[in-house]
């Protein structure tokens, strides 16, 4: 019944509830009523002082994570959510808050407390791309989507999309990778299981790392990304410094509206980035120029409640609070002094078509975490963000050959299956885009879009381990480009720059000869694509009817890269890559290993298992290449062949 309730809460949120059950409860609710089934009934009375005053964002207007009133509003709601006693109240608090808050604040409000709470941990939401397809889905589907709607064409309808029917630049040739709508859901559920926003200490969580997680994920996304342009015989991203005497030549349409009909703003190219009503350029550069001062300097200025405080790098963990402070999360050393350099500059080039809101321009592509993928500026700013952590990893020394080895353990053999990869057809429910009278009315709607999808065969490695003792072993596999986007062939310090962490996995080898197997999809850096809602909600009700029983898996997880985008695209003729396998001892005494640790972290609450940094052991400067020729270390070069779904089904 949860996950029943999760699901229509989430059909439709921009409509009034059409579920009849779940619109009485919300009109009979009464919040100052049921002050006592709150945690803090201080913060619910904080909510109603703003909403009785009408200072909450409207119903229609669009909603962004890097406006800061619509993130003080955002606190408010999640408050209320997530302080409910009990699943009853949170469940009555969240039939009166959908139909009253602006929808766009209370979906992402909502999912994160059902990510977050204990009582619904559980609970499966449905796709984001199907909650609000309107932000991971083109204009020209939704127009087609809407005539068939007008027409009353009988279901299922299908539209199809084709990523390579518009290419106008090349830009567009990475639009089946940069408009993914797993590798969107991944940014957007990223966000949710750590929310810049959200106050860990206030509730009572820990997140072990999660400076250096930021770092780590924002690294790897921008790694995957490089060796996607390779794929397609581009150069590596450029180096993005905020400049108001250097145009953006990357311009974008994003081809998207939002629910209320405005336009996600098209920004020309050769446009310079000014000042805005939320950061200033000069600002920025002062903010990185603190930031750098603190890396050369190795202190950070903290504030306290006596006052600000010098703390030294020897005395913290440098990479955490790091990401602490140039996420700007509430967990950031000293917010005041450092703000959010990553939101700020998010702002300032996702609205420079209307830097000081006086035209009324709604929110650009880069004011939202589920869009911001398809912007090709993101990945440049994500590369400066990247280059501050680098600055502090280079004052590092090498690792030594002592470091590195492990006695005792060898590496006889790695073989991989040969690598293809290919576009196959996914499809998913468009329903939620379109507005409908009664509930009879939407259960006949079946409007869905057909796109192309980067895919892989599933990828077989059979490890082959000496050992002379019995012990436990963390294994790590690397995949990192060979030549450049020129042919010249990569230095391993230079590759580093471009390792993607394919898995990581604990495994027990007995003394003697030890074979590890392992899949692709059993990846701990992956999810699989999510059900579709019509699928889950079946699967729901035959469970309700005692038709057959709904299980809920032990190691489901929404956040995730998408298992799909796992590798790159390759070329017909093979992209050459080295793969790396990298033995360390493991020291755990759990074998379990929370899933998409490698893409997501542990995440809230949970314990993350390894010591060793993130990115370990290419995280550092590598001066002398040889160290990491050891037993326990294993390089292979494999390649990455595309195939068209023709030479697939012939094969």
């Amino acid at each position: 019944m949860r996950q029943k309730n999760v699901i229509q809460l989430l059909i439709r949120p921009h409509q009034m509830n059409m579920f009849e059950e779940q619109a009485e409860i919300g009109n009979s609710y009464e919040l100052e009523a049921n002050l006592k089934h709150y945690r803090n009934p201080q913060e619910v009375k904080r909510f109603l002082s703003l909403y009785k005053h009408g200072h909450m964002l409207p119903r229609g207007e669009v909603f962004s994570v890097l406006y800061k009133e619509h993130v003080y509003q955002l606190e408010r709601v999640f408050d209320l959510l997530f302080l409910a006693k009990d699943y009853d109240t949170f469940f009555k608090t969240a039939c009166w808050a959908r139909d009253r808050i602006n929808h766009g604040m209370f979906v992402l409000a909502f999912s994160v407390a059902v990510i977050q709470r204990d009582d619904t941990r559980d609970i499966i939401l449905p796709p984001p791309y199907e909650v609000y397809p309107e932000l991971f889905v083109d204009t020209t589907v939704i127009q087609q989507a809407y005539e068939a709607r007008m027409r009353n064409q009988k279901g299922p309808v299908i539209i199809y999309h084709n990523f390579t029917s518009n290419i106008n630049n090349y830009h567009d040739l990475l639009n089946y990778f940069t408009e993914d709508v797993g590798l969107s859901t991944y940014n957007t559920y990223l966000n949710y299981e750590y929310p810049i926003w959200m106050d860990l200490h206030k509730y009572g969580m820990t997140v072990q790392r999660r400076g250096e997680i930021f770092y780590y994920t924002r690294q790897q996304l921008l790694a995957r990304y490089q060796m996607e342009r390779l794929s397609n015989g581009l150069p590596g991203v450029e180096t993005f410094h905020v400049n108001i005497h250097k145009p953006v030549m990357a311009g974008l349409n994003p081809h998207l509206r939002y629910r209320n009909g405005q336009e996600v703003p098209i920004r020309p190219e050769g446009m310079s980035v000014r000042d805005n009503d939320i950061a200033a350029i000069e600002e920025v550069k002062n903010i990185e120029r603190r930031i750098q001062d603190a890396i050369d300097s190795g202190t950070f200025l903290q504030q306290t409640a006596e006052g600000p405080k010098r703390v030294f790098l020897k005395d913290l963990d440098v990479m955490d609070v790091l990401g602490n402070i140039i996420q700007g999360n509430k967990c950031s050393l000293n917010r005041k002094y450092f703000k959010s350099i990553y939101a700020m500059v998010l702002s300032l080039y996702g609205h420079m078509v209307d830097p000081k809101h006086t035209y009324g321009v709604a929110p650009g592509a880069l004011e939202h975490f589920e869009t911001a993928i398809r912007d090709p500026v993101y990945f440049g700013i994500t590369k400066r963000v990247v280059q501050f952590f680098e600055m502090y990893k280079n004052q590092l020394k090498s690792y030594t050959r002592d470091e590195l080895v492990v006695p005792g353990v060898k590496i006889e053999s790695v073989d991989v299956d040969k690598i293809i990869t290919y576009f196959d057809d996914f499809e998913f429910n468009l329903n939620n885009a379109m507005d409908v009278s009664t509930l009879e009315e939407a259960e006949q709607l079946d409007i869905r879009v057909r796109q192309q999808r980067l895919n892989h065969k599933p990828i077989s490695a059979h490890i082959t381990v000496n050992s002379e003792k019995n012990m436990k072993v963390l294994v790590r596999a690397y995949v990192a480009p060979k030549f450049d986007y020129l042919g010249r062939e990569l230095t391993l310090d230079e590759k580093r720059h471009y390792m993607v962490e394919l898995d990581r996995f604990p495994y027990e080898v007995v003394a003697g000869q030890n074979v590890i197997e392992r899949n692709s999809r059993d990846s701990n850096a992956i999810v699989h694509d999510q059900l579709i809602t019509s699928v889950l909600l079946k699967k729901v009700n035959d469970a309700l009817e005692g038709k057959e029983p709904l299980y809920i898996g032990s190691t489901y997880r929404h956040c995730g890269f998408p298992e799909r985008l796992l590798m790159p695209r390759g070329t017909k003729d093979g992209l050459p890559l080295t793969l790396y396998v990298v033995l360390t001892p493991y020291e755990a005494q759990d074998l379990n290993f929370h899933p998409s640790v490698i893409s997501c972290g542990p995440g809230i609450n949970y314990q993350d298992v390894d010591n060793k940094s993130l990115g370990y052991p290419f995280d550092r400067i590598i001066y002398e290449p040889h160290n990491f020729a050891i037993p326990n270390f294993y390089e292979k070069d494999i390649m990455v062949f595309h195939r068209t779904q023709e030479e697939i089904n012939k094969a």
